[in-house]
């Protein structure tokens, strides 16, 4: 039975025993998370049973390219947990659901930038690609295979993630509720990419990082886990709704200005990705966009040229850094990510359960201090 947040939980404050029980109930609902989406691919498995042998290994790709983290289906947990609910078969399907949107995203993202790695192992097109070689395909055609074989399994992945929500054992109403959160997500995540693939050939000042900061990472990596939580939960007013998009688009914010950070000066050796790949992109950052406000004729000359260039080299990478941190861009970026991070949270001890604003305190804490 599905209850709501009573009074309490909306206005006390938890001891650091409550925290550590809150923690421990979250854990024991979700389950592993690895394992979460093991049911549904089974389904999906048993739909396409008759579509032969193809079509189980472009699943099995999918499952392949799965990992990370598992951040978004604890969110959903945590959002689901505070505000009342308590069917652990409905919060795994819900979890499985949310990191199946997320696996969808990022290997159509991979696709889009030409990635073939992810989690520091071969992605979907990675996979595809050695595995059509192996058999004997020449190169353009195993690219070709691997990079139809990427669409279609993100494909997969976000149909599986609709269907998961639509069948979820819940009533009518919750159901269709959850399904038009994902796919209102989905469709802003779009816009985002969009916007992200548009600016890797605009004039970096014509720009829009935050915005789409917004739409492609705030839209589904937080805000949406909150909400599918919240609905899941029963608590579908709008009063929650508003909090939630409020929290989920400040710290969502943070955690790509984060990841950006992390991209240009992170270690690889930790985060799985090179330093060069988002300067080789193009990728028009707030760290790139300020340096190049900031910066004097040279330097922003030489941003500018490296900017995009596919044969930028580490030595370039290193002075774009040194001129990110001589301008002040870098702390720039930093106090942004501390006012998004502040803002996110002021307002969810103001709108939501006080045990997932707590949660999401503690979360916030690793952002101020990530390296990975």
């Amino acid at each position: 039975m599905l209850s709501a947040p009573t009074a309490t939980a909306r206005t006390g404050r938890p001891s650091r025993a409550a925290d550590g029980a809150f923690g421990d109930r979250l854990r024991d609902a979700l389950g592993d998370p690895a394992r979460l989406t093991a049911a549904v691919w089974h389904e999906v498995d048993a739909r396409l049973e008759a579509a032969g042998p193809g079509a189980a290994e472009l699943v099995a790709a999918a499952r392949a390219a799965d990992g990370g983290k598992h951040l978004r289906p604890g969110l959903v947990a945590a959002s689901y947990l505070a505000h009342g609910g308590d069917d652990p078969a409905l919060l795994r399907r819900v979890a499985a659901a949310q990191q199946l949107v997320h696996l969808a995203l990022c290997i159509h993202d991979d696709l889009i930038d030409g990635d073939l790695v992810r989690h520091g192992r071969p992605n979907v097109v990675g996979l595809t690609v050695s595995a059509s070689q192996a058999e004997g395909l020449g190169p353009a055609e195993a690219a070709r295979r691997g990079e139809a074989s990427a669409l279609l399994a993100g494909d997969l992945a976000l149909n599986a993630a609709v269907l998961a929500l639509v069948g979820a054992p819940a009533a009518e109403s919750v159901r269709l509720g959850l399904a038009a959160a994902a796919l209102t997500a989905v469709e802003r995540a779009i816009a985002g990419e969009l916007l992200d693939v548009r600016a890797e050939t605009l004039a970096p000042e014509l720009s829009a990082p935050l915005l789409i900061a917004t739409l492609k990472t705030a839209s589904y990596s937080v805000t949406l886990p909150l909400l599918l939580g919240a609905i899941a939960a029963g608590a579908d007013d709008a009063a929650t709704a508003r909090s939630i998009e409020r929290t989920g688009t400040a710290l969502g914010i943070a955690y790509q200005l984060g990841d950006d950070d992390l991209g240009l000066f992170g270690d690889p050796a930790t985060t799985g990705k090179s330093t060069l790949s988002d300067l080789r992109d193009g990728k028009r950052t707030e760290h790139v966009r300020l340096a190049l406000e900031w910066s004097d004729g040279d330097d922003r000359a030489f941003i500018a040229r490296v900017l995009g260039a596919p044969d930028a080299t580490e030595a370039d990478a290193r002075r774009v850094r040194e001129i990110v941190t001589a301008t002040g861009a870098r702390a720039a970026v930093h106090g942004l990510i501390e006012t998004h991070l502040d803002r996110g949270l002021g307002e969810a001890r103001t709108g939501l359960p006080v045990e997932l604003a707590d949660h999401l305190a503690r979360l916030a804490g690793a952002l101020r201090h990530r390296d990975h």
